[in-house]
């Protein structure tokens, strides 16, 4: 009786721990920003990167898609805990900031598309 209590607590105690390898949750939705005519959104369909599309706001066509930032993956470790998707957008001077799970902060140009990343002083 006692070695089958043993192996209950065995066998209870590794389903806990099971929880411990389950994979990441999805990612929140992040609410887009329309600014001229335009819907900018974070698909986050990838948590190895970082996306930003423009779409009409009225037909919903995708106008341009931007890679903002990409998560290098290191293959020893399991690769969903590692994926970082964007928690945020907004708009700031006509460009939008985009803000990931890390509080990480990038600026893309709406004009230039070019990404900066925003350094912790602000620049």
């Amino acid at each position: 009786m006692k070695t089958l209590a043993n192996v209950l607590c065995v066998m209870l105690m590794a389903a806990m721990a099971a929880e411990a390898w389950a994979k990441r949750g999805p990612p929140e939705p992040v609410t887009p920003v329309v600014h001229n005519g335009v819907k900018y959104v974070a698909p986050n369909q990838n948590g190895r990167e970082g996306r930003v599309e423009a779409r009409d706001a009225k037909s919903d066509k995708l106008l341009w898609g931007v890679t903002v930032y990409t998560v290098p993956i290191d293959p020893n470790l399991e690769e969903d805990v590692q994926w970082v998707f964007i928690a945020g957008l907004a708009l700031r001077d006509g460009a939008l900031l985009v803000t990931n799970e890390k509080n990480q902060q990038f600026v893309l140009d709406l004009k230039t598309k070019e990404v900066k990343k925003v350094e912790k002083d602000g620049r």
